[in-house]
């Protein structure tokens, strides 16, 4: 009878860096210099921390091969090799200009 109201949909406001702290605007594979097939890798993965690597710039590109689990890459061997190195890398980076508590207070882990 009534005429319904019409509701508008919310964006959801970007709440993310557009750069990365390691690489600024950079769009190359962090470690073979690629320019194609690039992935984003947020170094710190799964549960509720993509949202903290987005909103902090911890993330990198990646090739394609450098960051799949299936060809070997980076996901087929978490917490060693390449992602240890980039989570230190991260934290060093993230030091410069911010004290060791505010990494524990995001990340809650010293990987140094």
């Amino acid at each position: 009878m009534f005429p319904k109201k019409k509701y508008k949909k919310r964006r959801e406001v970007w709440k993310g860096r557009t750069t990365s702290i390691l690489q600024g605007k950079t769009k190359e594979c962090y470690v073979t210099g690629e320019v194609e097939d690039l992935h984003k890798h947020h170094i710190f993965y799964g549960e509720g921390m993509r949202d903290i690597s987005d909103r902090h710039g911890f993330w990198v590109y990646l090739a394609d091969r450098v960051h799949i689990a299936g060809l070997g890459g980076l996901h087929a061997h978490p917490g060693k090799g390449l992602d240890l190195e980039l989570k230190q890398v991260c934290q060093r980076k993230f030091e410069e200009n911010h004290s060791r508590q505010e990494w524990m207070d995001i990340i809650g882990r010293n990987y140094l």
